[in-house]
């Protein structure tokens, strides 16, 4: 790519031009063409007039995004997976690339993007004859089958973690839903997050470094329970990371309570690395801990601009048959919430209590009510808190 002087009778005019081979040659061809540079001083010199209009095109993420294919070397990568012969006039590696820039820097249609900026600097190449993104999906499916995806996968997270070392990983499970009418391996009918029944799920796993680069990741059968997969894709994710070049006794990998299960936490301590780990506040011994407590004991973590973070070491209790270290902790703008909520749920149910005893002592037609008929309605209002609720009044 080069700065162009086209020197004409009429005067010096600036192009921008680029290589390419043709029939075995080098040859050139224009890029854009930016005029005298006369012109161009006398555009920008000029004061921009009130009522004129103004459009703007943002680079720094479509520039980041090449940085980042360039410099982990995607283009010679997805070439020698998809293309190593070369054949297609627009190569994989760029479908993936617009695929990428498109799906999260721009809600736009590979069409839209091309036209918007196809006549900017930058980048040249999408001057070239584009796919629809539907085609695009059809060709990854064409050429990706499990093996190379698996690959793929693992020289993605080599590049994109070797030499950062990684110290924390952090990993989860979601389910979402699909409206594909075809039968495929991972759709199943389950409950969706939004509280919907009927809907056809796919489950995805997904594990990041500290850093946020994608370490694993794992599509299966949606409507599973986390408890049952966590053993195989916890032992995926730590060797992911060691077949990547991690010192595994340097690695602290984090999940959520989501995961809690008695033989997850066995595999968990007889693991390479590190473990934090959510753990229910209805297991016995860690409800001990937290019915022990006062809020005054917990100390402040961190503070953030969303608020403060305050813990407690509760120090060792038994989870299955290790002993294991708890820390509790919570967040000043979730204590509000919580707080707040509990308040409501306190005035609900001295409603219900006033109302109660206001029917005792009336009396009158009618079933009085009973400690079986209060005990149900304060259930139902104070949910997980009716617990705390003292009987031997």
């Amino acid at each position: 790519m080069e700065l162009y002087p086209d020197r004409r009778p009429s005067g010096t005019y600036w192009k921008i031009r680029e290589s390419y081979y043709e029939d075995g040659k080098v040859k050139k061809r224009n890029v854009l063409y930016i005029g005298k540079a006369e012109k161009v001083f006398e555009r920008f010199s000029k004061p921009i007039p009130e009522d004129v209009e103004l459009e703007t095109v943002s680079f720094g993420p479509a520039a980041a995004l090449r940085w980042a294919f360039e410099d982990l070397g995607l283009d010679e990568f997805f070439t020698e997976l998809l293309d190593p012969e070369e054949g297609h006039d627009f190569p994989a590696w760029r479908k993936i690339y617009l695929l990428v820039w498109r799906r999260f820097f721009q809600n736009l249609s590979m069409r839209e993007a091309v036209e918007r900026y196809g006549k900017q600097i930058f980048p040249f190449w999408w001057r070239e004859k584009i796919t629809t993104v539907q085609r695009l999906y059809q060709f990854l499916g064409e050429g990706f089958g499990e093996g190379k995806v698996k690959k793929a996968q693992e020289e993605l997270a080599r590049r994109s973690i070797a030499g950062d070392g990684v110290e924390k990983c952090y990993f989860d499970t979601t389910d979402y839903y699909s409206y594909v009418e075809d039968d495929t391996k991972y759709l199943r009918i389950g409950r969706s997050k939004e509280g919907i029944v009927g809907r056809r799920l796919v489950g995805l796993a997904l594990a990041l470094s500290d850093r946020g680069v994608p370490v694993l990741g794992e599509a299966y059968p949606g409507n599973r329970n986390d408890v049952e997969l966590f053993q195989g894709l916890f032992r995926r994710t730590w060797e992911r990371l060691e077949s990547a070049g991690s010192d595994l006794e340097n690695v602290t990998l984090v999940f959520d309570r989501g995961f809690d299960g008695k033989d997850n936490f066995e595999m968990a301590w007889k693991s390479p690395p590190h473990v934090v780990a959510a753990v229910k506040e209805n297991r016995k011994t860690v409800r001990e801990v937290l019915d022990s407590v006062e809020l005054e004991e917990f100390q402040k973590s961190y503070k953030t601009s969303y608020g403060e973070c305050y813990v407690y070491d509760g120090g060792r209790v038994n989870i299955g048959e290790r002993s294991w270290r708890v820390v509790l902790s919570y967040h000043d703008s979730t204590r509000e919430k919580v707080r707040k909520s509990m308040n409501k749920q306190k005035e609900e149910a001295e409603e219900v209590l006033t109302e109660s005893l206001n029917r005792l002592e009336r009396g009158g037609p009618g079933r009085p009510p009973t400690e079986n008929s209060v005990r149900k309605k304060l259930e139902k209002i104070l949910g997980k808190r009716y617990h705390c609720l003292d009987w031997s009044l």
